[in-house]
């Protein structure tokens, strides 16, 4: 393969002295299942893409310390291969924190294990995890580097360091280990204002501008690069084509046509890369989440926690799904008339392509209380509630569990949940009384008292983690603070860890024997054909709040306040026969004996 050299000149980048283009986009490999890759490429292929950027998420290569995962999905250099194989150039983000929406903005959350550590910052702790995983992570790029014959040209040492602290000693810690560990192609830092940077990059270190791109924003960036950085050209590290997608928010897509006056205005300034060019889906429990204002007015909570939702659509100019948008077909005339080549008008796939709705019944039923010993990773007893991270656990569920003496003089007491880290189901016997979502206003539930010792248990959720603002490594998860009961805080609790990643041991009955009861969390599981290697969505209009599994494979969560009323099924998880589905619903309110299926997504406000 041959070796080549990156340059960045103040007119553009050099690949060994010949001028190269970079019009690239985001097409990243673990929001998307293996199998579609290639649809993506082809169409990145067919826009007339020269390179393609990709994140880099340390929470799920290394899912516990010192354990590491480059399989299916996370097989980045597979990934990079491909890349090779349609002759695009790479721009790796292999920094530790990427944001990208994701969980805890990519980083592992077992470092919130540490109570004292402080990320993105110089704290020897942190740096000390850093290294090695970069001692793991770049041995395996290394050779993907265009300087070793392949396709990597940038490296990403940060993202949007500048809006969140001011530390060159760790930007610069993070230039050397990559350096220190052979990665000799040009370095880049990305920030999403002209102050951030600054404030966020190094000296001789590539510099990317983050935007939407409208009202003249790409020539505000670019007027700035050219007068501040003598050294680089203009480079759009993020040109914001769609938005994000938030649980409980309308979903209003940008129109094609102000994207794609933002795609011109920054091709004729200099350099762009598409945030994203490519939708994808946030597997699992892997979504991220802000503090903000919430765009429904709410005057209790005018500022909230957010949670993103599984769909990574973005509103991109390729579909979750893998397809090509009005969007898309919008901004390749415009490239090919900037590029002085045919405007293309066919709207012709590159590739052959269908969908299925398969029927799937749900056979079997189980409860969750039935099952906790099966599904229980850890448990702990303190006089206090304790986070999940106290519990050595970085997602999922946590079950707080205590009992109450009876007091024959009290018809019944307030039960109030402080520091709920995100959302908490209450029962009393078994019996629900409540629930408590974190960013609302705190209110006590009624427990009743009257002749009777209740048992208590607070089945709590981690929704999403920060991926941004000040905040994020305070983002710990469970009951953060304390319980009262009445006016006085209530001691004595067992923990109990159930982080969901294997539910192979939950014990199911056949449907006909489960008796149903409302807002008792409760696991399905049913078997179907389907056609293999063909994509279906499932139909979740229905269905209040848990997460689905198929063939072992966590599609996401699904949640009834929307916009999202779909999971993307990529067809590579479906077999010819026996698929199986797994469904847990927190809250049921009528049980279930199917899952619909639909041929294209449902999502509120298109």
């Amino acid at each position: 393969m041959t070796k080549e050299l990156l340059e960045i000149k103040h007119d553009g980048f050099y690949l060994n002295g010949e001028k190269f283009y970079v019009v690239s986009g985001d097409i990243q490999y673990f929001r998307i299942y293996p199998t579609e890759w290639h649809r993506h490429f082809k169409l990145a292929k067919d826009f007339g893409l020269t390179c393609i950027q990709t994140y880099v998420p340390w929470m799920l290569h290394e899912p516990e310390k010192g354990k590491f995962d480059f399989t299916g999905r996370l097989d980045i250099c597979a990934f990079l291969d491909m890349a090779t194989e349609y002759g695009f150039k790479v721009l790796l983000r292999p920094a530790p924190y990427i944001c990208g929406e994701c969980e805890f903005g990519g980083l592992p959350p077992w470092l919130l294990f540490e109570d004292d550590i402080e990320i993105r910052s110089r704290d020897e702790k942190y740096l000390k995890h850093v290294a090695e995983y970069y001692d793991v992570l770049l041995e395996k790029v290394r050779p993907y580097l265009s300087t070793n014959g392949g396709p990597i040209i940038m490296a990403a040492i940060e993202n949007e360091y500048g809006g969140a602290g001011y530390d060159k000693v760790y930007l610069k810690a993070l230039h050397d280990m990559m350096v220190e560990r052979g990665i000799d192609v040009p370095l880049y830092t990305t920030d999403n204002s002209q102050a951030m940077l600054n404030i966020g990059g190094l000296d001789g270190v590539m510099k990317g501008s983050n935007f939407r791109g409208y009202d003249g924003e790409a020539t505000r960036f670019a007027d700035y690069t050219e007068k501040a950085f003598s050294d680089i050209p203009f480079f759009v590290g993020e040109l914001w084509a769609g938005r994000a997608i938030y649980w409980g928010e309308p979903y209003h897509k940008r129109d094609p046509k102000l994207a794609v006056d933002a795609f011109k205005e920054c091709l004729g300034r200099g350099f762009v890369n598409f945030y994203m060019f490519s939708g994808g889906t946030n597997f699992g429990f892997s979504s991220g989440a802000v503090i903000g204002k919430s765009f429904t007015p709410r005057p209790d909570t005018p500022v909230r926690f957010i949670a993103h939702t599984t769909s990574y659509d973005e509103d991109a100019p390729v579909s979750e799904g893998g397809l090509p948008t009005e969007k898309y077909y919008l901004c390749r005339e415009a490239l090919d008339e900037f590029l002085g080549k045919e405007v293309r008008k066919d709207r012709t796939l590159p590739f052959d392509y269908e969908v299925q709705t398969p029927e799937i019944r749900l056979t079997e039923c189980a409860r969750l209380f039935d099952n906790i010993d099966n599904l229980t990773v850890n448990e702990i007893e303190r006089p206090n509630v304790r986070t999940m991270e106290y519990l050595k656990q970085q997602r999922g569920f946590t079950m707080y569990s205590t009992d109450i003496e009876t007091w024959e003089t009290a018809e019944s007491y307030r039960l109030t949940l402080v520091g709920v880290h995100d959302r908490a189901v209450v029962f009393d016997n078994e019996n629900f009384i409540g629930e408590v979502l974190r960013g609302r206003k705190e209110e006590s539930l009624t427990v009743d008292m009257k002749g009777r010792s209740p048992h208590i248990d607070i089945l709590v959720e981690d929704i999403a983690r920060l991926n941004t603002t000040k905040e994020i490594d305070n983002d710990r998860k469970g009951i953060t603070r304390y319980v009262m009961f009445d006016a006085a805080k209530l001691y004595g609790w067992k923990m109990r860890s159930l982080p969901m990643e294997d539910i192979s041991k939950v014990e199911y009955k056949k449907a006909g024997d489960f008796t149903f009861k409302e807002n008792d969390p409760i696991f399905y599981r049913g078997t179907f054909d389907a056609k293999a290697g063909v994509d279906t969505y499932l139909d979740m209009r229905s269905w209040e709040r848990g997460f689905v599994v198929i063939n072992g494979f966590n599609l996401g969560r699904f949640w009834s306040v929307g916009p999202q009323y779909t999971l993307f099924v990529p067809g590579g998880l479906l077999k010819d026969k026996d698929n199986i589905i797994e469904i847990f619903e927190v809250s049921p309110k009528e049980k279930k004996e199917m899952v619909g299926t639909l041929t294209e997504p449902i999502m509120e406000g298109d």
